[in-house]
């Protein structure tokens, strides 16, 4: 009978727990106003094309690669990749912090040095997070870099369960974040899902192992990622999206194939990156092309690796390419030492979304002559943003805004003016390098009494912490009596 009536007890409590969390859980998220300050081309989203293992020293002109025993290695011939790099923005050296699968993607995607799949988990760790925030939609199509915590960040995921260029085993994932987001989600699943008998089909015409089958294998995944590109375009054309995409034959043959056999991969993608390049331009979509990380070889004719700490300390393995095209973005290439993890704040950047990536230690590398300053404040009221003394922008708003096309290296003062009397007017200074933050609320704290009073949310909030506390109380003491 006591241990009947003492779940009873905790079942209750639990309750009131509940209860508790969605007073504030459930709040309607308050909406984000983007406002333009000046006229600048935001992209309708981003492909981040990831070709597992590509050291940029085999692409980039600039770049020769060695062996260990410092041999000269073969470099691509790609036509195509050298014409998108001719055509691009291009970040000279960018290296990874961590050599493998795992960490190069958690890092490209958190802007976090030392991040492994479990940063990922946590919320507003990714640029998937933000993204979501301002309305985006996030897609994968992924042979490696598929862990469980960066596929639940998708809205759809493909991906290679099998991790196998010669037996893959795709998989289609969704995460359906409420029923409003549903439709286009089970749409591009719907899409992935009549995909993969063609890359069955195709993979049994040649022998296993072969080149062909290697070609197959990643240019499947990009010819996939145009669909989804296609049928975003002309049934949604104004929603915005990332689409991630991971290529992983080009590591695998750098561990199976050798040196001759992981350059006849890259070739093999050559023809399918241009077309994805081309439809992004076509789409007014930002094209982002990078790596994981790199590969290193012994000698020529040998088998590669990355992860190895002989091969860890190579600039094969270490240094990525970071190319970026999109429009308000001159073709250039970007000298200067950078790390992968500033790969996540750039991208935030290139979509004018701020970084509030919640680990972040990278920074964004300066692309553009614009960025974005997102205002918080506590309530109704004229914001005014001024420069040199010249008032830049000036409008009645209330709670989150974001500014865009705000010139970068200069200094702006923020004014923020209440319609109520009773509040003072506040301003803040701040110099622009990248994307700012500013958050009015925190000046406000003289004021949060009165604030509080008004805001009928925290009253009932308060009124029920103080109702649990009590009960809580009562419960726990009879439970300890029993």
């Amino acid at each position: 009978m006591h241990r009947i009536q003492k779940t009873s007890l905790f079942a209750q409590i639990r309750f009131l727990m509940i209860l508790f969390l969605l007073v504030f859980a459930l709040q309607p998220a308050e909406a984000t106003e983007v406002l333009e300050v000046n006229p600048v081309n935001t992209p309708n989203g981003a492909v981040i094309l990831i070709v597992d293992g590509l050291g940029s020293p085999y692409i980039y002109p600039e770049l020769t690669p060695y062996a260990l025993d410092g041999q000269v290695l073969p470099k691509s011939q790609g036509n195509n990749i050298s014409i998108i790099l001719g055509q691009s923005c291009r970040v000279l050296d960018v290296r990874a912090p961590h050599t493998y699968t795992e960490a190069g993607h958690s890092v490209l995607v958190t802007g976090y040095s030392k991040a492994l799949s479990d940063v990922i988990e946590g919320s507003g760790t990714t640029i998937y997070d933000v993204a979501h925030e301002y309305g985006y939609y996030t897609f994968a199509i992924m042979h490696k870099g598929d862990f469980a915590t960066l596929c639940s960040k998708q809205d759809v995921v493909i991906a290679d369960a099998a991790n196998s260029v010669n037996q893959p085993e795709m998989l289609v994932r969704t995460n359906i974040r409420t029923a409003e987001h549903k439709q286009i989600p089970l749409e591009v699943a719907a899409l992935m899902q009549e995909s993969i008998p063609a890359l069955n089909d195709r993979l049994k015409q040649f022998p296993e192992g072969s080149q062909q089958q290697y070609d197959i294998y990643d240019n499947w995944a990009i010819e996939t990622a145009l669909e989804v590109i296609d049928h975003m375009q002309a049934k949604y054309p104004g929603q915005r999206y990332l689409l991630t995409i991971n290529v992983g034959a080009i590591d695998s043959a750098g561990h199976y194939k050798k040196d001759t056999g992981y350059i006849a991969t890259i070739d093999g993608i050559d023809a399918a990156c241009m077309d994805l390049y081309m439809k992004c331009k076509e789409n007014n979509i930002a094209f982002i092309f990078t790596a994981d990380h790199g590969m290193a070889f012994p000698s020529p004719d040998s088998r590669g690796g990355h992860q190895a700490a002989k091969y860890a300390k190579s600039n094969e393995a270490q240094k990525v390419p970071l190319v970026i095209a999109t429009k308000d973005i001159e073709d250039a290439i970007i000298s200067g030492s950078y790390g992968q993890e500033d790969i996540a704040p750039t991208i935030l950047d290139i979509l004018y979304l701020p970084d509030e990536l919640r680990l972040a230690d990278g920074e964004a590398i300066p692309l553009r002559e614009h960025t974005v300053l997102k205002i918080s404040i506590p309530t109704k009221g004229d914001l005014e943003l001024l420069k040199d003394g010249n008032t830049l922008f000036k409008r009645t708003l209330s709670g989150n805004t974001l500014l865009t096309g705000i010139e970068t290296d200069h200094n702006y003062i923020v004014r923020f003016t209440s319609e109520d009397a009773s509040m003072s007017a506040m301003e803040e200074e701040i110099y622009l390098t990248g994307s700012g933050y500013i958050d009015f609320n925190l000046q406000q704290a003289a004021s949060k009494s009165d604030i509080f009073f008004r805001n009928p949310r925290y009253i009932a909030g308060s009124v029920l912490i103080v109702a649990i506390n009590m009960i809580g109380l009562l419960l726990i003491r009879k439970i300890l009596k029993e």
